[in-house]
């Protein structure tokens, strides 16, 4: 039986008590730490040096603080509005301060994209390995303490029932094969009534837990995640990703602007076909549509099998788009599929996950949940979730024309893939799910991976153009012997069956045109591709104005707008903080800073709205000070840019 404790020190103690000093911390990655326990555990170690503390996890999460004066003032009521009473993971701000003790480690699999690069700390503490098995590489290394925040449940009759909310994850794995050996290690959970419940998988019992810290006090919301805005180039890939969705298939995809930009336009599918259509035909319809997906409304709608459930799958949901139920019993699924059998009128799942993020409203949607639609979404595992080792027959049944969708930084014209990390070997991000899903494209056989990518990078605010096809890279994170769908806003390349050549002339056609030739000569040079090719001239058009004029209209008209899933800032926020990323983008060139001077030493101006709204969220609004006055006339500046 789990022993149910009220504070924090005490469950330090007892967690103590019984592993002795040296612990090894497997937490889950995301909304489901146990955010109090955890900073609890870490000031205790760091207390007292003889204890060594291990924390294996992922993808930490505090509010983000000001680098400047000017991006604290900013910063300050946003981090009170959209994170209130939220515990910042003390471990993560001794990690980005480069200021850990010597007996505590912090080991991820995963990083929060770029906060990381130059942190030798959390550079060479990072772990590389996929996301079905980091539950294993955790017991390789030891692992003795399972922690994990969960939701709580009361029914009518007072039961109370547990739910690992938005993180089975890695928690499911880990429990088993810490189950499976001597018990020389402790299961703690921490309640947090602000966590969804949900129940199937994710439904745990509480003799799972040594541990129970339940206190009321320590309860918060859920990490937010704001959404990023969605541009030009994103809706073009977004659209052609979405044409490639099959009616009555399976769905994941990944977390971004380029995912926002597929789920929205899959909903455009849906709602508004007309103009869907319209958008497809104005950048260029891909013959792939009729033989891989679809561009006609959802008669069977979706099934959802991805590691992560984020806002705008589950938009996806609620507008019952994702409808196709599955079901346990292999003999029903494959009636179903071959129209002998019609679904039943209850029961199976719409929608499995195995881990959950997002904006502060999604988390208040996952609560109103009412008991029909909850009981179709099926939080579990990421074994289950990113694999289909466990039960083959069934899940191929299950996953008809899975399509996985994931976002790429870059690549190589032979196919491979750069997903998580720089060429010198700084991790970005980590490998996370998506060579998992990878795989499963190949093992499925109506499956297709979709690896999304926008085409370059730079080429404004004194940046160089560079290309994200390259000839070649030190590092892949998906093999060029996996290669498969790769989509820029310029086209899709079908990769599958073919030859290094045809690879090549399928992803230059989709390269930005003002860097094709070059691209081409490498390949040349290496011999890869004959010295007779030329770019085809159907794809020597592929320039940014061109995209733009075509999208034009859908923008202006709102049909694809900057935030389709909204976000948690508001508009005049957003305003703000995309006035204050010119400062500082102006400040980063010489050229840039004299024009800033030139804007900064200009005479005051009537203050328009705008310009008043910023400085009152600034506090600059009657300034006290010389340095305030001088901090309020750079604002103003940033409307002279």
């Amino acid at each position: 039986m789990s022993q149910r404790l009220t504070d924090c020190e005490a469950c330090v103690d007892a967690i103590l008590a019984r592993l002795g000093k040296r612990i090894v911390l497997g937490a889950p990655l995301g909304i489901g730490k146990p955010n109090a326990l955890l900073n609890a555990l870490f000031r205790r170690a760091k207390q007292d040096t003889s204890i060594s503390l291990d924390i294996i996890t992922a993808l930490s999460l505090n509010p983000p603080q000001g680098k400047s004066e000017l991006e604290e003032r900013f910063l300050a009521p946003v981090r009170e509005r959209v994170w209130p009473n939220y515990p910042r993971l003390e471990y993560l701000d001794a990690v980005d301060a480069r200021a850990l003790p010597p007996n505590i480690r912090v080991i991820e699999f995963y990083l929060r994209a770029a906060s990381q690069l130059g942190n030798p700390i959390a550079q060479q503490d990072y772990i590389s390995t996929n996301y079905t098995q980091v539950a294993r590489d955790m017991l390789v290394r030891g692992a003795n303490l399972l922690v994990q925040a969960i939701a709580l449940r009361v029914d009518g009759d007072g039961r109370q029932r547990l739910s690992l909310s938005g993180n089975p994850d890695v928690t499911l794995p880990l429990l088993r094969g810490l189950e499976a050996g001597p018990k020389n290690w402790l299961a703690v959970g921490q309640i947090n009534r602000q966590l969804p419940w949900f129940g199937h998988n994710a439904e745990i019992a509480e003799s799972r837990f040594d541990l129970l810290l339940d206190d009321p006090a320590l309860d918060h919301a859920p990490f937010a995640v704001p959404h990023e805005p969605v541009g030009t180039a994103e809706w073009a890939i977004g659209l052609r990703a979405s044409a490639l969705v099959a009616d009555g298939g399976t769905l994941q995809v990944g977390i971004g602007a380029l995912g926002d930009a597929a789920c929205h336009s899959l909903r455009l599918r849906e709602r508004d076909n007309d103009r869907y259509q319209a958008a497809l035909n104005a950048i260029g319809r891909s013959p792939m549509i009729d033989s891989v997906g679809g561009d006609q409304r959802f008669e069977r709608g979706l099934y959802v099998a991805s590691e992560l459930i984020s806002n705008p799958l589950f938009s996806l949901f609620e507008d019952g788009i994702v409808r196709r139920r599955v079901f346990e019993d292999e003999a029903l699924q494959t009636a179903i599929n071959d129209g002998s059998a019609a679904e039943p009128a209850n029961g199976g799942t719409a929608l499995q996950g195995a881990f959950f993020i997002g904006p502060g409203d999604f988390y208040q949607r996952l609560r109103a949940l009412d008991e029909e639609r909850r009981d179709l979404v099926d939080m579990t595992g990421v074994d289950e979730v990113n694999a289909v080792y466990k039960t083959w027959s069934l899940e191929r049944a299950q996953r008809r024309h899975a399509r996985f969708i994931n976002i790429t930084m870059k690549v190589t014209l032979l196919g491979a893939a750069v997903s998580d990390q720089l060429g010198n070997g700084q991790m970005v991000s980590g490998v996370g799910g998506q060579h998992d899903f990878v795989a499963m494209s190949h093992q499925l056989p109506e499956a297709r991976s979709i690896l999304l990518l926008k085409s370059v990078r730079g080429g404004s605010d004194g940046k160089p153009l560079e290309s994200n096809l390259v000839w070649e890279f030190p590092h892949a994170t998906i093999a060029r012997h996996e290669r498969d769908i790769v989509i820029t806003e310029y086209g899709v390349a079908d990769l599958r069956g073919k030859t290094d050549r045809e690879c090549i002339e399928a992803l230059l056609a989709i390269a930005d045109s003002r860097l094709q030739e070059k691209l081409a000569e490498q390949a040349q040079r290496a011999g890869k591709l004959p010295r007779s090719y030329r770019v085809p001239e159907a794809s020597r058009q592929n320039l940014p104005q061109h995209l733009a004029a075509a999208l034009a209209s859908f923008q202006t008209s709102g049909l694809l707008p900057k935030l389709p899933f909204g976000n948690d800032l508001t508009d005049a926020e957003l305003a703000l903080a995309a006035r204050l990323g010119k400062l500082k983008t102006a400040a980063s060139t010489w050229k840039g800073r004299a024009q800033l001077l030139v804007a900064f030493l200009a005479p005051a101006d009537a203050g328009q709205a705008e310009v008043a709204a910023a400085l009152k969220h600034l506090q600059l609004s009657a300034p006290a000070s010389g340095k305030e006055r001088r901090l309020a006339r750079l604002v103003r500046a940033a409307w002279r840019l």
